[in-house]
């Protein structure tokens, strides 16, 4: 059995959205964490606030102020669903396409940024749309990304999702569907612990249904919330055993994704890693 370790932890920088990008690693790399799961969103990096033609530079300084903190990129998290405009499995051709187009940029950055993963999305289809053609189309946008993403030598994760967010991937089962039908090693499972809760479903559930497990969203809340550990119900320690005694080595995300952190993301780290650091089960 292999102890889960504290270098294997990070923090989503969701939770500083409204603070600078600068004050976002600062405050991460002070806390002794040394991963940084990048969401790609307004205000920090994103297709919407960059222009093509400044993209690369925007990349090459992101890329830089890691380094100059000794911090690594886990996973790009380019922001898809619910507030952005990017679907990739919308019945609107147009879109679909360019979104496509968008993620691929999005993958691209990814190997310039050295992530180990992209982190990839489903999409969605209308709740008054056919699910199944809906499906289909993000089994073909998954399996076009896949390719780009193999060309340039880059890997991704995917994970469900709560059925608010994608009526197309919301459990295990849905998330194996997709995975077993893009059949590529370059597209693997993450859990999401806190959509797993809100699903009455567990981690050892996720390792029942797959082989491997690359990649880990952790976060506690009632069952929903993404809280700072400590701040919900949700049975965390359960989640660490279990990917314990599955020998995992791969990397965690705290993701703290809550609005009644936003004012503090800083405080609301510095606690996470208050409780990472006192957890038995951590080495």
């Amino acid at each position: 059995m292999r102890q889960i370790t504290f270098d294997q932890f990070g923090v989503m920088s969701v939770g500083y959205q409204q603070y600078s990008l600068e004050y976002c690693f600062d405050s991460i790399a002070n806390s002794g964490l040394k991963y940084v799961d990048f969401w790609g969103g307004a205000g920090h990096y994103c297709a919407f606030d960059t222009p093509i033609g400044k993209r690369q530079k925007r990349v090459q300084d992101i890329r830089k102020m890691l380094d100059d903190r000794n911090l690594k990129m886990s996973v790009f998290t380019a922001e898809q669903l619910c507030l952005y405009p990017i679907n990739v499995a919308s019945s609107n051709p147009y879109v679909r396409k360019n979104s496509l187009d968008i993620v691929k940029s999005y993958i691209e950055d990814t190997k310039e940024f050295g992530a180990k993963y992209y982190f990839a999305q489903m999409g969605y289809s209308l709740f008054d749309e056919d699910e199944e053609a809906g499906f289909k189309r993000a089994v073909e946008a998954l399996q076009e990304m896949t390719e780009y993403a193999e060309s340039i030598g880059v890997k991704m994760v995917m994970e469900q999702l709560q059925r608010y967010e994608s009526n197309l991937c919301y459990d295990r089962a849905t998330l194996k569907a997709l995975i077993d039908a893009v059949n590529s090693p370059y597209l693997t499972a993450c859990v999401d612990c806190v959509a797993a809760a809100a699903g009455g479903e567990t981690v050892e559930d996720y390792y029942n249904a797959f082989d491997e497990i690359n990649h880990v969203h952790l976060a506690d809340g009632f069952p929903t919330g993404h809280l700072v550990p400590g701040d919900g119900t949700n049975p965390l320690n359960s989640y660490i055993e279990s990917l314990q005694n599955h020998d995992f080595s791969g990397s965690i995300t705290l993701e703290i994704n809550n609005q009644i952190y936003f004012d503090d993301p800083d405080k609301a780290t510095k606690r996470a890693v208050e409780w990472l650091r006192k957890n038995p089960l951590i080495g």
